[in-house]
């Protein structure tokens, strides 16, 4: 019984090595793909980041409003990642970037903003519903902040998920091996117990009897 319970194990164990080896190859063409980066929002982020590079086309800086689709990415990689205390009694309304603190434009049509610009969490809608006041706002960091959140929060993920695949899969290996082997029984011969009615027989009884 307890052999067949180690096989069972080891079965176990065997094949749930083969199918993380096959979901960390599927992880990898996923990320590959870009899918994560999809799924999770940072591609919104990169989106919303990319206008807050610009100063001079019609939609750039847009700030980003509660209910927008790159809300919840960035909010995700603001209280993770930035430094700032932000008020937990009052919800935020707003992400904005300030005027640049330098920008230029070429003939070309290509835009460059300071990455040292900051960037705001605003507690107040805005615009159109008067002036802000320093309680009004937070400084969060920088857009070179924000792109560098964004990437930080890829290979964070990417980290992570193949730190699980690969400790199961180490793990899985680990039960393999550690576990006995299920004993084989011999075909040379078959014994019977003391007492019993079962004769021994062995290749050389075979043998002689031919």
């Amino acid at each position: 019984m307890r052999n067949l319970q180690v096989a069972d194990i080891k079965s176990t164990a065997r094949w749930l090595g083969v199918i993380f080896s096959g979901v960390s190859v599927i992880f990898a063409i996923l990320t590959y793909a870009g899918f994560w980066n999809e799924w999770r929002g940072d591609n919104l982020a990169a989106a919303a980041a990319t206008r807050f590079d610009k100063s001079y086309s019609q939609d750039a800086s847009r700030a980003v409003k509660n209910g927008d689709k790159e809300w919840l990415p960035l909010m995700r990689l603001i209280t993770k990642y930035s430094r700032a205390d932000l008020p937990k009694d009052r919800e935020p309304r707003v992400i904005a970037r300030f005027v640049a603190v330098a920008s230029a434009k070429d003939a070309s049509g290509a835009e460059w903003t300071a990455p040292t610009t900051p960037i705001a969490l605003l507690y107040k809608e805005w615009p159109g519903h008067g002036d802000l006041s320093t309680a009004d706002w937070r400084t969060v960091g920088t857009i070179e902040d924000l792109h560098n959140w964004i990437r930080t929060d890829e290979a964070d993920f990417d980290f992570l998920v193949r730190t699980i695949i690969f400790g199961i899969l180490s793990f899985c290996v680990g039960v393999f091996l550690a576990l006995p082997d299920r004993p084989r029984t011999s075909p040379q011969s078959i014994d019977a117990s003391p007492g019993s009615d079962v004769a021994t027989v062995s290749q050389a009884d075979v043998r002689s009897a031919s």
